[in-house]
């Protein structure tokens, strides 16, 4: 377990803190000739020679390891750097890593395919189920029952805004929000309140709620309309209603188990 601690850190050093923003607009600019993509991997090569050499890992296997790693890095930064800088491309690449690190420290610590898939197994349990099920429940499925129970008092809002005003194309510019933020910060929220459920840590809901409160309160008291206010209060109430109730539930079960 120290081993693949210590790959891990490797990664995330020579990854994060020794790459300069000069070397990564350098790789994204000049790709395969890029001095900077080649100083990236020499960089990953020595970090994984220094922590194989502290493990005491035998020559031939630390070769190995090292190549892999170099070759993995490359075909990773290379084929990423033709992608455009985004969440997704960052998350795959990282993935590709830390499931190559995983690899690596298997095949060093001589895991055998049967204790693998022991782990595997063991990491499917029951009670890891549930946590995970009650984590999806609360995103989508959640954001979706919040949606229709809302449905009647959204068409409202949405007629009652609909009149046109001296200058309708300003107005609308000036209250539009972040696309899909509404959706991302219910899916946080939740996640978060299940998360202190599961801790024990009520009060950190109590710190949530307060939180989005300072935060809506400018709009709730700027506001004139008195059903767009309600309505926002109802959305998040039903938000956390949802998290408490699957959190709570999943706990007990958990607890069953």
């Amino acid at each position: 377990m120290e081993l693949l601690l210590l790959l891990l850190t490797g990664h995330f050093i020579a990854d994060f803190y020794l790459q300069p923003a000069h070397w990564v607009t350098c790789k994204n600019k000049h790709h395969i000739k890029s001095p900077g993509l080649w100083k990236h991997l020499a960089l990953h090569a020595l970090l994984a020679m220094i922590i194989l050499i502290i493990a005491g890992i035998a020559l031939l296997p630390a070769i190995i390891a090292i190549l892999l790693i170099s070759l993995v890095h490359f075909c990773t930064n290379y084929w990423q750097s033709y992608r455009r800088n985004s969440l997704r491309y960052f998350l795959i690449a990282q993935s590709i890593h830390i499931a190559l690190i995983g690899i690596i420290w298997a095949y060093l610590a001589n895991f055998t395919i049967g204790q693998v898939a022991a782990f595997i197994a063991n990491m499917l349990n029951a009670k890891n189920i549930i946590i995970a099920m009650a984590y999806l429940l609360v995103c989508k499925p959640a954001s979706v029952i919040i949606s229709l129970a809302l449905k009647k008092h959204t068409d409202s809002l949405t007629q009652h805004a609909s009149p046109v005003t001296e200058n309708p194309t300003t107005e609308k510019n000036e209250n539009i929000g972040l696309v899909s933020a509404g959706a991302w910060i219910g899916y946080i929220e939740r996640c978060l309140a299940i998360s202190f459920i599961f801790m024990g840590q009520f009060a950190g809901i109590g710190f949530l709620v307060a939180t989005k409160t300072i935060f809506r309160f400018g709009d709730l008291t700027n506001n004139k309309d008195m059903k767009l206010t309600e309505y926002m209060m109802l959305g998040t109430l039903l938000s956390y209603a949802i998290a408490l109730f699957v959190g709570w539930n999943a706990l007990q079960v958990y607890k069953t188990l």
